[in-house]
């Protein structure tokens, strides 16, 4: 046998041994990532990710106000013989502040009483000649309006009387007293001014995006100069936004023993507001999307990944919750950068410090 026919006979027999080679070996089973394919692709590491209940606390900045700040005004004229509270004193509802000459008034209610005995007298009288039919309906009627008017006369008389001492309409604090003994005093002029501080009231403005997340009788903490006061009710949640900020009115009640906070003093009013389902997940996680909105990837059961909006709705000291994410979720938190959404790529899974 020459030499070229050894050569394609051995030839031949490589290829014979190379084909059969290829149709014995063993398929990987498909379902089976294999350590080339996943060699190739973008590690990242997530965690299981579930829903739990959070209580977002709104911040707002506020100020302190009175509960109440009644101007005290004079109901009838005359001069002031006293002043019975200082500005700045504590008084109690039905507390005198401010005294007025009472002049003939306690005169003319004596005097009023007599023309109401008259009036009864003579109403009576006309009623027993009516009886015996010596009067007329029209004596009678005359003398029933005579008695009517004494009556009046005789309230305007003890209200006058009462009235000479100007009282505080509720437990507060004089503000102010403008007047002084010897002052002429007019109806509706002003004698003081009271403010009631217990319990207080802390106003804020609440923006049109949260106001919906807010009750009456939501808890609340009021922080003044760093200290935190406890006990803080939401009592008023405007309907109308003002028209400047369109922000819409919030106010709590606060107790105020002793008047120890004082109107008109910056704040923070911390509300607490109703229960939300959320993800509490990395701050890192957060990345935004192709229209700067925020959002998270997440990956399918397939290792695919997805990207979701989110929303912030509060903060913690491990990281930040969010809504818009499905109850259980397989969430990115290294490597979210490098990918994009519908790429397969290869999870590691770490334990969540998110508890």
């Amino acid at each position: 046998m020459n030499n070229n026919l050894r050569l394609a006979l051995i030839f031949a027999l490589a290829l014979l041994v190379w084909f059969f080679s290829g149709l014995l070996r063993t398929t990987e089973p498909s379902g089976t990532l294999s350590s080339e394919v996943a060699s190739t692709l973008t590690k990242v590491q997530v965690v299981n990710s579930v829903e739990q209940v959070f209580r977002p606390i709104i911040s707002l900045r506020a100020k302190t106000k009175a509960n109440r700040d009644v101007q005290v005004l004079a109901q009838v004229s005359g001069k002031i013989s006293a002043t019975l509270a200082e500005e700045g004193s504590y008084v109690t509802a039905g507390q005198g502040i401010c005294q007025i000459d009472a002049e003939d008034r306690h005169l003319r209610l004596a005097q009023a009483e007599a023309s109401l005995e008259n009036a009864n007298i003579a109403y009576r009288g006309a009623l027993r000649l009516k009886s015996a039919g010596y009067q007329s309906e029209l004596a009678i009627s005359q003398a029933k309006a005579t008695q009517a008017t004494a009556r009046t006369n005789l309230e305007r008389a003890r209200l006058d009387v009462q009235h000479l001492q100007i009282k505080a309409p509720f437990d507060g604090i004089v503000e102010s007293r403008p007047v002084e003994i010897g002052d002429l005093i007019m109806p509706g002029q002003l004698c003081a001014r009271v403010v009631e501080l217990s319990p207080l009231k802390v106003e804020a403005l609440v923006a049109e995006t949260e106001i919906g997340r807010l009750t009456l009788g939501d808890s609340a903490l009021v922080n003044i100069a760093g200290q935190d006061y406890q006990g803080a009710v939401i009592s008023y949640l405007a309907y109308q936004a003002d028209r400047a900020t369109k922000g819409y009115r919030v106010e709590a009640t606060m107790p105020n023993p002793n008047q120890a906070v004082r109107a008109g003093i910056s704040a923070r009013l911390n509300i607490l507001a109703q229960a939300i389902p959320a993800h509490l997940i990395p701050a890192s996680s957060v990345l935004l999307d192709d229209e700067g909105e925020t959002a998270v990837r997440i990956l399918s059961q397939e290792s695919l990944v997805e990207s979701v909006r989110v929303t912030a709705v509060g903060e913690a000291p491990t990281g930040i919750w969010v809504t818009g994410l499905d109850a259980e979720v397989i969430l990115v938190v290294v490597g979210q950068n490098y990918i994009i959404e519908g790429e397969l790529v290869n999870p590691s899974y770490q334990v969540s410090p998110l508890n």
